[in-house]
């Protein structure tokens, strides 16, 4: 459901971990971007973080092609993950805003950490993954464009370590044992499959809260070089 007012998205956020504001094309016209109103409704859901970037506002559009280029700097898919995973203390809400959906794709899909959690109980292997995922041994590396090295990165922590919340990102994992790798393997295929998926569609105006404790959110491929979507991580305590 889309909402057009916020005590009703600050609702669905707490109930189900995320929500859709439309904001009435308050911070673009899809085009050109009124960043001071971006901010404003930011923090109506908490303290907007400028850590990774250097800035709050980061863009979302395909600028690089390297292999160095970070899931917000390129186009394709981007598989199931949450923000600042490589952080010791992952902002808690992440904010983006749609001001030009791509012609070809580029949804945002959604899915809950209990969805994760409870398909993984029912799989044979299931108990097993969890009790590996439950491990602080887990560490990624920080992305080149948010400064890489280990400087502010997390030392080692459990993806689910079973209080509900997640912490994930594939891509970007580092000094991993062969256990974890077959782990993190079939994880990560095992997300693209799961049912509960939610699926969002995007239109300019749109403001997409996500619970980044509880939520994992991923994108559908796409190629095109208009797309462009705002991010604000920010901080709820």
């Amino acid at each position: 459901m889309i909402r057009t007012n916020i005590a009703d998205a600050r609702g669905d956020l707490a109930s189900r971990g995320w929500a859709v504001l439309h904001t009435g094309l308050r911070h673009t016209d899809g085009d050109a971007v009124d960043h001071a109103a971006v901010l404003r409704l930011v923090w109506e859901f908490g303290v907007p973080s400028r850590r990774d970037g250097g800035q709050e506002i980061w863009p979302i559009r395909p600028s690089r092609t390297d292999p160095a280029a970070t899931l917000s700097e390129r186009a394709g898919a981007a598989d199931f993950h949450t923000d600042a995973a490589y952080r010791a203390d992952p902002e808690g809400v992440v904010c983006m805003f749609v001001v030009r959906p791509a012609a070809d794709g580029g949804l945002t899909l959604l899915l809950h950490a209990a969805t994760v959690e409870a398909e993984l109980r029912r799989h044979a292997l299931g108990e097993r993954v969890l009790a590996e995922l439950g491990k602080p041994r887990w560490q990624w590396r920080v992305p080149e464009v948010f400064g890489g090295g280990k400087d502010g990165a997390c030392s080692r922590a459990a993806v689910m370590p079973g209080d509900g919340t997640i912490r994930w990102r594939a891509d970007n994992l580092v000094d991993l044992t062969l256990e974890q790798r077959r782990v993190a393997s079939w994880f990560a295929c095992l997300l693209r499959v799961l049912p509960g998926t939610v699926c969002l569609e995007h239109r300019p105006g749109d403001m997409i809260v996500i619970d980044n404790h509880h939520m994992m959110h991923a994108r559908t491929s796409f190629r095109d070089p208009r797309r462009l979507l705002l991010r604000v991580r920010a901080w709820t305590s």
